[in-house]
């Protein structure tokens, strides 16, 4: 193995250059001589990574996972996210059952005082699907 070769390969895997031109640049070669000692290393085996398809870096497969200890943590949700929106959304199908309940009433009332009955029905089932949307929108956003 050629000097030049077992100098590269010490830059890609001691130092972890990956730019053709450094390594060009520390070699005192040319970037096409680079790309061809690349290549006839990793014919060889001595040299295992992959080349960009335009030629400008080089990524070893190889990489080395850090020693360093990992810290485990216990992620909690921000309190924005742990919103309960199950009494809303109840309280708006609540609504939505007594609107249609006073629409059908309507659409079958024989006299006025089924339609008056319908019209109450209609207009409390508006105000509480209303309370639910009003509950729903109090969500608090971040700050």
């Amino acid at each position: 193995m050629s000097q030049k070769e077992q100098e590269l390969i010490a830059l890609v895997e001691n130092e972890n250059v990956s730019a053709i031109q450094i390594l060009a640049d520390r070699l005192g070669i040319t970037t096409d001589d680079v790309i061809e000692l690349i290549h006839s290393l990793l014919q060889t085996g001595d040299l295992k990574g992959v080349l960009t398809e335009d030629g400008n870096r080089f990524y070893k497969s190889d990489v080395k996972l850090s020693d360093a200890p990992r810290i485990v943590r216990d992620d909690t949700l921000p309190s924005f996210l742990s919103f309960n929106t199950r009494p809303a959304i109840i309280t708006i199908i609540i609504g939505i059952l007594i609107l249609t309940g006073g629409l059908i009433i309507n659409a079958f009332a024989a006299d006025i005082a089924e339609s008056n009955f319908a019209a109450i029905l209609i207009l409390l089932g508006i105000v509480i699907l209303i309370f639910g949307l009003y509950y729903l929108s109090k969500r608090k956003t971040p700050s």
